[in-house]
Parts: C-alpha cells; sequence; structure tokens
C-alpha cells in the first residue's frame, strides 16, 4: 500500500499545484468534499495490484480522478478533463523513492445528470517499483 500513498500523494501535489487549475479557479479534493460547489476536481476511487516478472516486482495501478460541473451540457467539463489527463500525464517519473515505469490515460466517460451536477470520470494505469 505504500506505493499507492505515495502515487496518491504526488498526484494530489500535481493537480493542486497546477497554474493552469489555479488560475481557473479549481479546488482539487484528496475526497469528496463536504460542501463545494463545481468546478472541482476529486481524486477517485483507485485499485492496487501486484505486478511481477522474473527478476522483480512492483505494482499495477488503476485510479481515476473526477471532474465536475454544475452545467448539463458536457463542453466545459470535457475541457476540465483535458487539463486534468495534461497534468496527470505530465506528474514526474520518480518521487519519495518510486518510480512510475508507465502512465497513461485508460478511458475518459462523461456522465451527464440533469437533476444534479454533470461529472467526468478520467481512469488511469501506471506501473511502479520502488527504488529503495
Amino acid at each position: 500500500m505504500l506505493a499507492s500513498q505515495l502515487l496518491q500523494r504526488a498526484l494530489f501535489a500535481a493537480l493542486r499545484g497546477d497554474e493552469v487549475l489555479r488560475a481557473r479557479g479549481i479546488d482539487v479534493f484528496d475526497g469528496p468534499p463536504a460542501d463545494s460547489r463545481p468546478p472541482f476536481v476529486t481524486i477517485g476511487a483507485d485499485l492496487v495490484r501486484p505486478w511481477r516478472w522474473k527478476d522483480g516486482g512492483g505494482h499495477e495501478h488503476r485510479f481515476q480522478v473526477n471532474a465536475w460541473d454544475a452545467r448539463p451540457e458536457a463542453g466545459a467539463l470535457k475541457g476540465l478533463m483535458t487539463e486534468v489527463e495534461r497534468v496527470v500525464i505530465a506528474m514526474p517519473r520518480r518521487f519519495d523513492g518510486l518510480r512510475l515505469v508507465t502512465l497513461g490515460l485508460v478511458s475518459a466517460q462523461v456522465k451527464p445528470n440533469p437533476k444534479t451536477w454533470t461529472q467526468g470520470v478520467l481512469e488511469f494505469r501506471a506501473l511502479s517499483v520502488m527504488e529503495n
């Protein structure tokens, strides 16, 4: 679980520290916010599995980042999702003793809900190894 914790910490820092998201007034939360109005970004579900090869091992990470908007149309939300993807893909590949071997977008989905907010879900996959 250490690899997952390190990746989540780096992901949160990258999203929180991005100048474009900050300039747009986008808050970033490490889980569902108690009382916030969209647009904002949350770190969502993650799944971690052992990843092994002949001479070693690491972890496969599947994680989600959610983008939220109060408008029912998807255009503005897709713009926010594009920025989130840019930030995640540009993350450093080494931090706190963890090295990301690969990192990429697996899927992106917009979930409109006319009664509440529109949600964008970006799912990423990373392979990591500890370097200690």
